[in-house]
């Protein structure tokens, strides 16, 4: 194989808190066909959330590496993941995805077929986009082991654009060659990502299941921390909004809430 082509690809987060997404993360990426899977964990020690993170790891092909972080800070996240797949024998044109913890990224075809198709016209970035999935009656609910993240937080809808204001682009799945931009990637610095392999670009989406039980005392707790004042305001409006509503109102039309259910992979 040329050494400008690689069909090797690598799923990359970063853990600060609530572990118990975990288990349902490294099944998903396994699945979807990552060859290898990383959690970087960042606490300020070597605590309950890195002891969950290795329980959730054992006997998947999965591997756990800590490094020291403030709570909730993000400001050294790419470097700090750079370095994490370097030291993993990644090449340039080795492929990573890079989904938050509470991100499932979905796609229109095989993992592989997409990869290959990229290399074939020399594409570097694939962007996605991310739909917020939500309990069907609207609550924070528990994680809980079964059934899947999919059936048990069954609607999408667009609560983070159309409440919160967030950016939902995403760069999904990238060459280790490829620059992010800030701490969320939602944007690259060197690499163009508007051609899409297979289907439409609509067709790549990361759906995200923030919405958990014990959000808001999460939310409360990282306007503490060392936070941009984007994101700060993305917390604020949250806040708010719960504090009202007491949950996520799915019959608000301009969330377009719909019920899908478990994902059929592809």
């Amino acid at each position: 194989m040329s050494p400008n082509v690689s069909e090797r690809v690598v799923a990359i987060t970063s853990l600060y808190e609530n572990p118990a997404l975990l288990p349902h993360f490294v099944a998903h990426y396994a699945r979807l066909g990552a060859e290898r899977i990383i959690v970087a964990v960042r606490t300020p020690q070597r605590d309950a959330v890195h002891e969950e993170a290795l329980e959730a790891a054992r006997g998947m092909p999965a591997d756990v590496v800590w490094r020291a972080s403030g709570f909730f800070a993000d400001s050294d996240k790419a470097d700090v993941q750079r370095e994490i797949l370097a030291a993993a024998g990644l090449g340039p044109n080795d492929y990573v995805l890079y989904p938050d913890a509470d991100e499932l990224q979905e796609y229109p075809a095989p993992l592989r077929e997409i990869v290959r198709e990229m290399n074939a016209h020399e594409d570097w970035a694939l962007r996605g986009w991310v739909v917020d999935r939500i309990a069907a009656d609207g609550t924070l609910a528990p994680i809980r082991p079964a059934p899947s993240l999919w059936e048990q937080f069954p609607v999408t809808c667009d609560f983070s654009a159309r409440v919160l204001g967030a950016w939902t682009q995403k760069i999904v799945l990238c060459r280790f060659r490829v620059e992010l931009a800030g701490g969320v990637y939602h944007d690259t610095v060197n690499a163009y990502y508007d051609r899409v392999p297979f289907g439409r670009s609509a067709d790549y989406r990361v759906h995200h299941f923030k919405w958990t039980e014990g959000l808001d005392a999460r939310i409360a707790r990282r306007l503490h921390a060392a936070i941009g004042g984007a994101y700060r305001r993305e917390c604020e409006r949250f806040l708010a909004y719960y504090r009202r509503y007491g949950r996520i109102d799915l019959a608000a039309p301009e969330l377009g809430a719909r019920y899908e259910g478990a994902l059929a992979y592809p």
